[in-house]
């Protein structure tokens, strides 16, 4: 059996069982939003799990595969800003006892294992592992020290971005605002303190022909360009998303670069993954990073891609092995 690890609002979930449905593939989605999980229950014997939901019932004995799209409690923007002491707690155990069952189903086939997914996450080893490889990647500095922060700065005439490292939602009076990839000048560095502040990323701009959505399932490659600098909104950080003026189409990456990707993917030991690529105007491809839980169903939509084919031809391969590492 196939155990999906999701939340009730993934409409990658819904496309993926919509085609398992198709297949005659035996699965159970769990749903760990707050919501669903309220109907939930859960229980260990010190061997067996078992977990019973609106939807049905599975033992821990039964799953052979397991597709991580949410591994944790999934909170909305609004919960995160509501939490009291009861509900942490709440949240916490739950957690823990997720953990609990993802240890019990070590031996199950991962896309990806959990320890090497959340390994694979760090910005910092992307960077190490991508030099030793040979992609090439903008010129970068992390530091929270504001004489390197403006000496890099000047270095590169003040065509710089700042990125961060965590990628979440903040609520304004607007409401909630993601902080994506801005361009920024030495001078905006003055306010930046001696002491006291988190270390930031700077990165050289680079002038860009194209991005890429670069996604790895198993052994298939699947290859999406982003024509980002047709769009004012969308130039510096396709994430904007001005879908009308961004034109999404498929393309074939340079044999050097997949050959790359196929030893990063060795490297972190992971199945899955949606890399992105800046492609300059002398067509020099550049790595940014690897999401080993990113998102893929615009991909798919905009640009014909059949990444959830590839993710179900996995699923099949994995769920037809004797004995599942």
């Amino acid at each position: 059996m196939l155990l999906i690890l999701t939340d009730k609002f993934d409409e990658h979930a819904n496309l993926i069982i919509k085609k398992i449905k198709q297949s005659n593939i035996m699965f159970f989605r769990l749903n760990l939003d707050v919501d669903s999980l309220k109907y939930t229950t859960v229980t260990f014997d010190g061997d067996k799990w078992t977990i019973k939901t609106l939807n049905g019932v599975f033992n821990s004995t039964d799953v052979k595969c397991v597709w991580a799209r949410r591994a944790f409690v999934e909170l909305t923007l609004e919960e995160q800003n509501e939490q009291n002491n009861d509900f942490k707690i709440w949240k916490n155990e739950w957690n823990k006892t997720l953990l609990g069952l993802y240890l019990n189903l070590s031996d199950a086939k991962w896309l990806n294992p959990l320890r090497k997914s959340y390994k694979a996450e760090n910005k910092y080893l992307q960077m190490q592992l991508a030099k030793k490889i040979g992609f090439q990647m903008p010129h970068t500095i992390v530091s929270n020290h504001n004489e390197y922060l403006k000496e890099f700065c000047f270095k590169y005439n003040s065509n710089v971005i700042l990125k961060l490292m965590s990628q979440e939602f903040y609520k304004t009076e607007e409401g909630f605002k993601g902080l994506y990839v801005n361009k920024i000048n030495c001078e905006d560095l003055n306010d930046f303190k001696e002491y006291s502040e988190n270390p930031i990323v700077l990165q050289e701009y680079i002038d860009k022909l194209y991005e890429v959505r670069y996604t790895v399932v198993g052994e298939e490659h699947l290859v999406c360009k982003i024509d980002s600098q047709k769009s004012k909104i969308a130039n510096i950080d396709w994430r904007r998303y001005d879908i009308a003026n961004t034109p999404h189409s498929i393309i074939e990456p340079p044999k050097e670069i997949r050959n790359m990707v196929n030893f990063l993917m060795k490297e972190l030991q992971i199945e899955y993954g949606a890399l992105d690529f800046i492609v300059s105007k002398d067509n020099q491809w550049y790595f940014l990073e690897i999401n080993s839980m990113g998102q893929w169903l615009w991909i798919e939509e905009l640009s014909g891609l059949d990444i959830s084919g590839a993710i179900i031809k996995w699923i099949k391969k994995n769920l037809q092995e004797e004995r599942c590492f």
